[in-house]
């Protein structure tokens, strides 16, 4: 492969060459070849024939074959044709014709001391062939008289001959000179450059490396803390709260999830812009999407007297294609900013499949009643960090990040995100994703998460033991009083290394791990654990949630993961999983 612009010029001019070698060879072997009938099959024919036959080959194969090889093949070509034509048929014949192309290409072919020699020995060549038919040591096969073969004609047409090639040659090895200094100064201009580029590329990839591990430690670091906020809420709830309680716990809640969805945002959009964001294409049911959309804006709708109406026009008990999870996150995100901007009315979302040039797509319309846009507003719509209007985010908040990263997420699904809007008479937002749907003989029942309102709603856990390797002390707190209502034996240690050093004395039924940790990590003592040959379920109790870090907590002999904040649902729910599988096993 060439790796310079020099060669590639030169390899360029040496294809260009044998294409010319071809055509113009053309005419004259046939002319060659319709001679046989007079004088015979000669020699210099078989050269000919052979000749074409190759420069077709070079040239059929012309990206296998190196430069140096065509430069030779081509002036060989015409050196030997020219001896060929003064043995058969004199100076006059082709000597002079083919020595001057023969001078022409050794100058630009090759370098001034590779041409210089090439050419004397060409010279060597064709002039000892001419004093040995001057002296009679070869005679023609052909008509000699034809051919003005006196002394004087010799030498004349040798001398000739000298003046023109000599003189090519200074020309041309003076060109050919200034060309390839043209080239070396552009293959230094590109290496400098590429190596420049090469250097700003590793910055960019450690820059790159530096912003997702500042932007994992930064989620952790919020995460921990809202671990904390929202566990304290979620146990207040056990608590029998009156009504005005309940209604304060619960906007505690909301306002607390939202600001990790302003969290998410900002992750989200920091893979998209390191292309490091993974779309999954797996089967999934619509329905539990949609009834898990509903309950996140209930209290807002409510709140706000609006209705939210989900029109689904597609066939019922059917399966779709896609990313559960993104599908979900774009329908969640367009549901709750027109729930955000609507105040009076309704939000309908209408779910059809359509199919455009053979293809199905999955396409959700969000219709709102809401304060609706202007061009120049839904022009600004989907720029990274900008709203609508300034005063929107002074009177309802958000990053600016949520419908950008929305756009770019139905790009990624296989297709798109576009709105139509009027001032003061709503939106309306289409979102589509390419999906292929299968129809199922029973829907898949998605179990819906329980309202953790009193102590009776927890599992009975009394004859299990879990371990907790938490080094966070609130944390462990908020763990211990979610899992007190269960009656499970519990026991913290602050540390993977007291965990490995307690596991087989404690004989828990569960581990719920958290990842960093002093003195061992979470995924060192999950590693040490299965090499000492415990077999026990152990959960990834983690604020470190991206997907790399999920699938490294899974090839590490983790069992699950529950994210922090913690849910005290999905924590009921999947200690449940486990301690069933293991109960099985």
């Amino acid at each position: 492969m060439l790796n310079t612009p020099s060669m590639e010029i030169n390899n360029h001019l040496a294809n260009r060459l044998l294409l010319v070698i071809i055509i113009f060879s053309t005419p004259a072997l046939i002319g060659s070849l319709l001679r046989i009938f007079n004088i015979g099959f000669q020699p210099i024919m078989g050269i000919q024939i052979s000749m074409y036959l190759i420069s077709a080959a070079i040239l059929f194969f012309r990206q296998q074959v190196f430069y140096k090889i065509k430069a030779y093949f081509i002036t060989s070509c015409f050196l030997l044709l020219a001896i060929g034509g003064m043995i058969q048929f004199g100076l006059f014949g082709a000597g002079i014709l083919l020595m001057i192309m023969y001078t022409a290409l050794c100058s630009l072919l090759f370098n001034r001391i590779s041409a210089l020699i090439s050419i004397a020995v060409g010279f060597i060549i064709i002039t000892s062939i001419g004093i040995a038919y001057i002296t009679g040591h070869l005679t023609y096969i052909v008509n000699a008289e034809e051919y003005h073969t006196s002394v004087n004609a010799w030498l004349l047409m040798l001398g000739t001959t000298i003046f023109v090639a000599t003189n090519l040659y200074i020309v041309l090895t003076f060109m050919s000179s200034q060309y390839q200094q043209s080239l070396t100064e552009l293959d230094k201009q590109v290496k400098l450059r590429t190596k420049a580029y090469e250097a700003e590329k590793i910055k960019a990839e450690e820059a790159s490396e530096i912003k997702s591990q500042f932007l994992a430690n930064m989620s952790h670091e919020i995460r921990t803390p809202m671990n904390g906020v929202l566990g304290v809420m979620q146990l207040l709830r056990l608590e029998h709260p009156n009504e005005k309680q309940n209604t304060l716990i619960d906007t505690a809640i909301f306002s607390a999830k939202n600001l990790l969805r302003i969290l998410n945002d900002i992750l989200d959009f920091s893979k998209i812009e390191a292309n490091k964001l993974d779309i999954e294409n797996i089967e999934f049911e619509l329905q539990p999407i949609l009834d898990s959309i509903y309950s996140n804006v209930e209290l807002d709708i409510d709140m706000k007297g609006i209705s939210l109406n989900f029109i689904n026009k597609t066939s019922e008990n059917t399966l779709w294609t896609g990313d559960p999870t993104r599908f979900y996150q774009v329908l969640l995100n367009l549901v709750t900013n027109a729930t955000k901007f609507t105040d009076t009315g309704a939000i309908n979302v209408y779910i059809t499949q359509k199919s455009i040039s053979g293809v199905s797509y999955l396409t959700s319309e969000v219709v709102d009643t809401g304060i609706g846009m202007s061009t120049e507003e839904i022009n600004n719509l989907f720029q990274n960090f900008s709203q609508a209007d300034a005063s929107i985010t002074r009177k309802f908040g958000g990053t600016g990040l949520g419908l950008s990263i929305a756009k770019r997420l139905a790009t990624l699904m296989g297709g798109n995100l576009t709105v139509t809007s009027k001032k003061g008479e709503g939106s309306t937002f289409i979102f589509t994703i390419k999906s292929k749907s299968r129809s199922i003989i029973s829907p898949l029942v998605a179990a819906k998460d329980p309202k953790f309102i009193g102590n009776d709603l927890a599992p009975d856990w009394s004859n299990k033991r879990i371990l907790i390797a938490e080094d966070n002390r609130i944390n462990q707190k908020i763990i211990c009083a979610m899992l007190k209502p269960t009656h499970a034996l519990l026991h913290c240690v602050n540390n993977g290394r007291e965990a490995v050093d307690l596991a087989f004395d404690f004989t828990p039924d569960i581990i719920l791990m958290d990842i960093q940790m002093p003195e061992m990590d979470g995924v060192t003592a999950s590693i040490e654990l299965r090499n000492k040959q415990f077999n026990k379920p152990i959960i990834a109790f983690t604020a470190n949630v991206m997907k790399g870090d999920i699938e490294h907590y899974l090839a590490n002999g983790m069992n699950d993961f529950i994210p922090k904040p913690v849910d005290m649902n999905l924590l009921y729910r999947t200690i449940s999983k486990l301690l069933q599988n293991d109960q099985k096993s």
